[in-house]
């Protein structure tokens, strides 16, 4: 039901797409209440009121005693969800800390990546 697969039922897993696939494994990783859930970019799938019954499911957890490590390119996501961010570039550990400061410090450092480069005349 929480995964809102209920008229593929008698489809076979195979033949899910990708998304479906990642809603299905979410709804049946937090139909108990685990330790620890790692959500690997699971609220990139689906469609924006999908995004937000999981988020919602997830802080749910927390509340519960829950660790939650949550994998997102989303900055605006991770501010939602997380205390504690760790900025990884490119496999290494850039940054480990408070959330309102990391997240801070990524979107100065991705605004001056984004700039163009200075032109110079010879």
């Amino acid at each position: 039901e929480f995964s809102e697969l209920q008229e593929f039922l008698d489809v076979p897993l195979k033949n899910y797409s990708s998304g479906m696939v990642a809603r299905l494994a979410f709804a049946v990783a937090t139909m108990t209440k685990p330790d620890i859930l790692i959500a690997d970019e699971i609220l990139s799938v689906g469609d924006f009121l999908f995004q937000e019954k999981c988020e919602k499911r997830m802080a749910e957890l927390l509340s519960g005693g829950t660790t939650v490590i949550l994998v997102s390119h989303s900055i605006d996501q991770i501010e939602r969800m997380c205390n504690k961010v760790a900025w990884l570039d490119h496999g290494h550990l850039r940054r480990l800390g408070p959330t309102a400061e990391i997240t801070a410090e990524y979107r100065k450092f991705e605004k001056k990546d984004a700039m163009p480069a200075k032109i110079t005349e010879e």
